[in-house]
């Protein structure tokens, strides 16, 4: 249901419009918000006192990266987060459906085929959070969100790594009393088998409309969830001898989530196939509800009356396929997506919003809306020429860096992570439809935006893998993420691939011929892409490999030999660390979290740290010219700039303002000015002052910001914006 905001609720936060409330309670606020570029999203923030607490703050950073792990599929699609902000903020795709809870209430108990559907897609959701690890805890009806293309879960607010005791001791019981695991009732660990008990006691209130053990005061509901057996009454006879062992008190004697999933459901059909009229129709309701909601904000703070909603009605013999297609559509206007890549107009230079900084900001040259692929998808545009190649879900577009005019669009590349420049010439690696054609590397045609005859083929790799990447080109060789074709492949395999035996391999672009190949004895995680950032430098090739757990791991190998130098963690985030380019030197490679650190590219060990006083974090760094610059959070954001051969300070910004995003996204560099990138807009920073020398006003903090011909050319969320840079201040990025 959606609120009004209250007389004190800010109108916006973090670059996003606060439209609504969605929920409110002991830790935060949830509001329904807009980006500038039309992006509808779940914002929910922290109370700021109890911001101020470590345990909490701590507690916060986990859900975004367990929210991070079950990804999109199973729950809902983070935008974007900032655990260290003053008033902490978690972002996430709106969810199209009401929570299980008020489904029930609306439709009364689901049929059998419709809790069968529900939960094997909610155990294979908790499948994928096992597998990294992770464990929800607080699994409950209000906690599910059900769409027309299946169940979410959400709110990770007490989710935590498997076998974790930091934030869990002996005696406090942390959750919902009325769908507990017994071990958790009593402050025990709680394994993956207590989320499969959980799992039992949301499949019996979606069946029965009632828990597994009653209702009534906490102490009361803990006694029987430890002791007393569990009601069930009026769960349909199939269903009894699959969620009784589910609910056992001995987590050993419980089946697993795959066992679970197995014997509730075939998978036959579309989700919406098995879901009641009237919850299809209250999904179709908020679709369409979330775009017609007017703004409204309570005169005082006793008024808590909730905002008049307009109901739409669902024709009662709606067909499915109707549904999905009208859901579909308000969701795809939710996250932005669209078929058209480019808008079909371009914006006067009159309509540029005028700056806000000490300076007077340039005008806009040109503004193109875009959507590109998410910053964790690698949806960074590249620079070609005199050309952006942006990659997006209907392909790879092109254009015109100068003045902003499209080119051509619709190549049919399958993902972002397929696709590679060395500067002056575009390579993809060509999908195929059998194991056995083998892998292709082809050049596109700049002029046009078609592949070309295959530069290699490689019969012994597989060609049809979804998680091959084309890592990086340079110098005549192409660098690849695949593995080699397998007896067992078919062309009826999905195209995911092994889970071990996936390997680095390099080509002669100019021969054809394979270079290199070292083998990486590893699975590959749920998430692609599997590498998130690359670089060849010199004689070293730099990636940034995405882990498990969703942080990064740095493998350094020798470009001439393939082989692998060294590979260490490094206490990062994968999609954080996928926004901005790898900051590396002949010398050191450059990263930041708590501190910003310098490691030898020749053997990853450390050669200076440097941390300033009371600061708590630094962004992404980047470096030029033998100075590494990011930002810290000491109270302001300010910029730094660090001597890359000593780690000493060098300046620090004077009279930083801060307004969101500015540890996400690392400076963009020129000759003139370092450019930061912030919820306020891109801030032009004087390298001779070191002060703020303008602010354009636009939320450019998606993605690292790119210099051409002249030119810096801005990503954001909505626009893609060009300003002239200063005559001396033409950089390449």
């Amino acid at each position: 249901m959606l609120s009004p905001l209250t007389h004190d609720d800010p109108a916006g936060l973090a670059g996003f419009r606060l439209l609504a409330r969605l929920g409110h309670g002991g830790m935060g606020t949830v509001y329904l918000a807009r980006s500038t570029g039309g992006r509808t999203v779940a914002l929910k923030t922290m109370h700021p006192s109890i911001a101020t607490d470590p345990a909490s703050r701590t507690r916060f950073r986990l859900e975004t990266d367990a929210a991070r792990i079950i990804g999109g599929h199973h729950g809902a699609v983070v935008v974007d987060a900032d655990p260290l902000a003053p008033t902490p903020w978690l972002a996430t795709e709106y969810v199209l459906g009401p929570p299980l809870d008020d489904a029930i209430d609306l439709c009364g108990p689901l049929p059998e085929g419709s809790v069968r559907a529900l939960g094997a897609a909610l155990a294979g959701a908790l499948a994928q959070l096992h597998t990294s690890d992770v464990v929800h805890r607080d699994l409950k009806p209000s906690n599910v969100m059900v769409t027309a293309y299946g169940p979410k879960i959400i709110d990770f607010g007490i989710a935590h790594a498997s076998g974790d005791d930091h934030l869990t001791r002996t005696g406090a019981a942390a959750g919902t009393p009325a769908f507990m695991s017994p071990e958790q009732a009593i402050g025990q660990e709680h394994t993956t088998a207590g989320d499969v008990f959980a799992l039992a006691g949301v499949l019996l209130y979606a069946a029965t409309g009632h828990g597994p053990f009653g209702t009534g005061q906490p102490a009361d509901l803990l006694y029987r969830v430890r002791y007393a057996d569990p009601d069930l009454t009026g769960l349909p006879q199939a269903l009894a001898p699959i969620l009784g062992p589910c609910l056992a008190k001995d987590p050993a004697r419980r089946p697993t989530t795959h066992e679970l999933a197995i014997q509730l459901h075939g998978g036959q059909g579309h989700f919406a196939d098995h879901l009641p009229d009237a919850l299809l129709a209250d999904i179709a309701r908020r679709a369409s509800e979330v775009w017609r909601h007017q703004t409204e904000r309570l005169p005082t703070p006793a008024d808590h009356a909730t905002a008049v909603t307009v109901p739409v009605t669902a024709t009662p013999g709606m067909s499915r396929r109707k549904l999905l297609t009208i859901s579909g559509s308000s969701l795809l206007a939710t996250t932005g997506i669209g078929a058209g890549v480019w808008a079909s107009t371009r914006e006067r230079d009159s309509d540029t919003p005028k700056s806000t900084g000490s300076g007077s900001a340039p005008a806009a040259l040109w503004r193109r809306s875009i959507t590109t692929a998410a910053p964790a998808e690698l949806g960074r545009p590249l620079v070609v020429g005199d050309k952006l190649i942006v990659t997006t879900e209907a392909g790879v577009s092109a254009v015109e860096a100068s003045s902003g005019r499209s080119l051509w669009s619709g190549n049919p590349v399958l993902s972002s992570w397929d696709v590679a420049t060395d500067g002056e010439n575009l390579f993809a690696v060509d999908y195929s439809l059998s194991p056995r054609e083998g892998l292709r590397i082809a050049q596109i045609d700049l002029d046009d935006g078609a592949l070309m005859d295959p530069a290699v083929t490689e019969k012994a790799y597989n060609g049809k893998l979804v998680g091959n990447q084309l890592l990086c080109v340079g110098g005549d060789v192409a660098w690849l993420l695949t593995a080699r074709v397998r007896k067992e492949d078919t062309d009826e395999s999905s195209g995911v691939g092994p889970e071990r035996g996936w390997l680095i391999a390099s080509f002669s672009l100019s021969t054809g011929k394979q270079r290199t190949e070292l083998i990486l004895d590893e699975p590959v995680p749920g998430e692609y892409p599997w590498v998130t950032g690359v670089r060849a430098i010199g004689l070293s090739l730099v990636l940034f490999f995405r882990t498990k757990s969703g942080g990064v791991d740095v493998l350094v190998c020798d470009t001439r030999t393939g082989t692998g130098v060294w590979r260490a963690p490094l206490g990062l985030n994968a999609d954080d660390a996928a926004r901005s380019p790898i900051a590396v030197d002949s010398k050191h490679l450059y990263t930041a979290s708590d501190a910003v650190r310098a490691r030898r590219v020749t053997d990853g060990k450390e050669a200076w740290r440097y941390q300033g006083a009371n600061v708590t974090a630094y962004g992404p760094p980047t470096v030029k010219d033998g100075v590494v610059y990011a930002v810290e959070a000491a109270g302001a954001r300010g910029l730094v700039a660090i001597s890359a051969d000593t780690g000493a300070l060098l300046w620090r910004e004077k009279n930083p303002v801060s307004s969101g995003h500015e540890l996400k996204v690392a400076p963009s560099v020129g000759d003139k000015y370092i450019y930061k990138h912030s919820a306020a807009g891109l801030r032009a920073i004087d390298l001779r002052t070191h002060e703020t020398a303008w602010l354009h006003p636009e939320p450019l903090d998606r993605f690292t910001a790119l210099m051409t011909a002249g030119l810096l050319i801005g990503v954001g969320e909505g626009p893609m914006v060009a300003l002239p840079l200063e005559p001396s201040d033409h950089a390449s990025s």
